[in-house]
């Protein structure tokens, strides 16, 4: 029985070397794609902003929400490349029929998408932080908060995307997802306000954000890079997320390979 298992994490991990090799190929490009889109916006919210009358420290808030930008909005790349796969190539296919379970493969979809989105994020604050100099303040920031939120986001939004893509029946159908979920889930998910601010707005859309599984993750990586004052409990947050990687990689996973049994 041990032996079986360990033949199929070694099958597990030939797989992600896989991704990885593929990753190298586009790493650099990729890079330099999510710093000049994320780049901009904050380069604007911490030069011209402030002359329109907004915070000094919005640019700092925006550098932070941009970490996880990537890996969130990645979502709707990944819900749509797996459904393509399965409707076209089926690459798929091969590996479901290597001597491993079906529900590891689906698995590694996840580990595909976290270890595709987690790499690039790493250099983004650094790359900020040498850009906009004092502007942003690290005398809170914590190492260990940080590579353990980030750690814990990327690994919500691989099982978040296996449990979108699970109800979607067609690849044309991912443009609705990022229209009609993604888009009210980043505006409302406090990435360009804290969760304080919107429930001093309104404490009935304040409480009802708290349904929203990215305001835990913006708010856990503001509190790791800023410090807890004026964010939800950090650990709070990573619990949240706990939750949410668990039941949506449970449901995701049980979906999919329901799905890929009869392709």
């Amino acid at each position: 029985m041990l032996l079986k298992y360990r033949n199929y994490l070694n099958i597990f991990w030939l797989l992600i070397k896989t991704d990885l090799a593929i990753l190298k190929q586009f790493f650099i490009g990729q890079l330099v794609n999510i710093l000049i889109w994320s780049g901009s916006i904050v380069v604007v919210a911490a030069f011209i902003f402030p002359k329109l009358g907004m915070s000094e420290k919005f640019g700092e808030f925006m550098a932070i929400s941009s970490i996880i930008a990537n890996s969130f909005w990645g979502i709707w790349d990944s819900s749509y490349k797996i459904l393509e796969d399965i409707e076209g190539e089926k690459t798929i296919d091969y590996a479901l029929t290597l001597p491993m379970p079906s529900w590891m493969v689906i698995l590694q979809q996840a580990f595909k998408h976290f270890i595709v989105k987690i790499l690039p994020s790493i250099f983004i604050l650094p790359v900020f932080k040498f850009l906009l100099g004092k502007r942003i303040d690290l005398s809170h920031f914590s190492l260990f908060k940080f590579l353990f939120i980030l750690i814990t986001i990327n690994l919500f939004t691989g099982f978040f995307f296996l449990f979108i893509s699970s109800f979607l029946k067609s690849s044309y159908k991912v443009e609705n997802v990022g229209m009609r979920l993604l888009f009210p889930m980043w505006f409302f998910g406090a990435t360009e306000y804290s969760w304080s601010v919107l429930f001093e707005v309104s404490s009935r859309i304040g409480y009802l954000a708290l349904l929203n599984p990215l305001v835990y993750a913006m708010e856990g990586i503001h509190a790791a890079v800023s410090g807890q004052e004026g964010y939800l409990s950090f650990w709070l947050c990573c619990a949240v997320l706990w939750l949410f990687i668990i039941v949506c990689g449970y449901f995701g996973i049980c979906r999919f390979k329901k799905r890929l049994d009869f392709v």
